[in-house]
């Protein structure tokens, strides 16, 4: 049994196999009760891997861990995307799209592009969260096969959903276009409690942020367009006379 942090929320995890308190090592707190305790039977953990087609009974219970956490986490006001997170220079930019889209290259692009003025914050499962009328991607233990990212939160810039491409493209999406889009890459909890909150989070989301369609290719141009684009309303709110709406070009 051990203690972490996500998203300001601190939650119990009453673990069965050492694994998952190693993988959650940098998010331990130690001396504060916790909002929510989750926990993994064995028969979860048989049920998890026939699903993934694995053997690994400690990795079946830090997915079924992650999988509890999630669906708790709309209750104390946080839920999870399925997107990589790069930040630059205190904001973060959020991309999502199926696996296999290209997500992490495009973060690598930014990474070579911006040096140490980017790193990760998650690379596969963030979460957001709104503190005000803010929303913020915050870092998991849940990272992706690259395992990057870090114990921080950043306010988010954008979001851009990802398409494979010949040429390199970006426009901004309505609410409606985004929110046709976002459902394929949220944890929806199944629970009414926690659905209704959810619900009320993803509605502000797309009242407030600014989301994109970046269709693109590998070439590290992808990684310009984009920051570009997604920092023109900023920069129009800070330079009287610049416009907002992105051209796409």
């Amino acid at each position: 049994m051990f203690t972490i942090r996500l998203a300001g929320v601190v939650g119990g995890v009453d673990n069965r196999y050492p694994y998952v308190r190693r993988l959650c090592r940098d998010y331990i707190v130690e001396g504060q009760a916790p909002a929510f305790t989750v926990r993994a039977t064995e028969e979860d953990i048989t049920r998890q891997l026939a699903e993934v087609g694995g053997s690994a009974r400690p990795y079946g219970e830090n997915l079924c861990i992650y999988r509890a956490i999630c669906r708790k986490m709309p209750l104390y006001g946080a839920f999870l995307m399925h997107a990589a997170v790069v930040e630059v220079d205190g904001e973060a930019y959020v991309f999502t799209a199926p696996s296999g889209t290209g997500k992490s290259t495009h973060v690598r692009l930014w990474l070579q592009h911006f040096g140490p003025r980017a790193r990760v914050l998650n690379g596969d499962k963030p979460l957001l969260r709104f503190e005000g009328d803010t929303l913020y991607a915050c870092g998991t233990p849940w990272q992706g096969k690259e395992n990057l990212g870090c114990n921080e939160m950043r306010p988010v810039r954008g979001v851009c959903f990802l398409e494979q491409a010949a040429e390199n493209r970006i426009r901004r999406l309505s609410a409606s276009e985004a929110g046709r889009l976002i459902f394929r890459q949220v944890l929806i909890p199944p629970e009414e409690d926690a659905f209704d909150c959810f619900w009320s989070m993803l509605d502000k989301m797309l009242a407030t942020v600014d989301f994109y369609l970046l269709q693109c290719n590998c070439e590290p141009a992808a990684s310009r367009l984009s920051y570009l684009t997604m920092r023109r309303k900023k920069n129009a709110e800070d330079q009287e006379g610049l416009p907002a709406a992105p051209s796409g070009q």
